[in-house]
């Protein structure tokens, strides 16, 4: 193989692994996109986006989440209280409400989850 061939099959397979990432990523949420008038930051997206694909949002998956790239230097886990907290605070007005699971994480009810469906419904229609 040719030193061009081996380039282009590089360059198609980077191609394709980096269409993967963005599958995984938008099943974990982390491509969420929020309504404008939400005012949340790019991390409070992520979070949010995480808590809109799960059941159940443990600390250490918020964490991985919001840090991931972070490997060497990752902030306490209680900084996700505090992201909680600031985000809870956000979507108070839009009657979005974060549940603790107590001693396992937090979660949106199901009815929070149609809710912000319905909401980003109207906003793409």
């Amino acid at each position: 193989m040719d030193a061009g061939a081996r380039i282009e099959a590089l360059e198609a397979e980077n191609e394709r692994l980096r269409n993967r990432v963005e599958q995984l990523e938008a099943a974990e949420g982390l491509s969420f996109i929020a309504p404008p008038e939400w005012a949340l930051t790019g991390r409070e997206m992520r979070l949010f986006g995480v808590l809109m694909a799960r059941d159940l949002a443990t600390k250490n998956a918020i964490m991985t989440a919001l840090y991931g790239d972070r490997i060497d230097e990752p902030p306490e886990i209680k900084i996700v209280d505090v992201f909680i907290c600031k985000l809870r605070a956000k979507l108070k007005r839009f009657e979005v409400a974060i549940e603790t699971v107590w001693g396992l994480g937090y979660r949106l009810s199901a009815e929070s989850k149609a809710a912000v469906r319905a909401r980003l419904a109207e906003g793409a229609a």
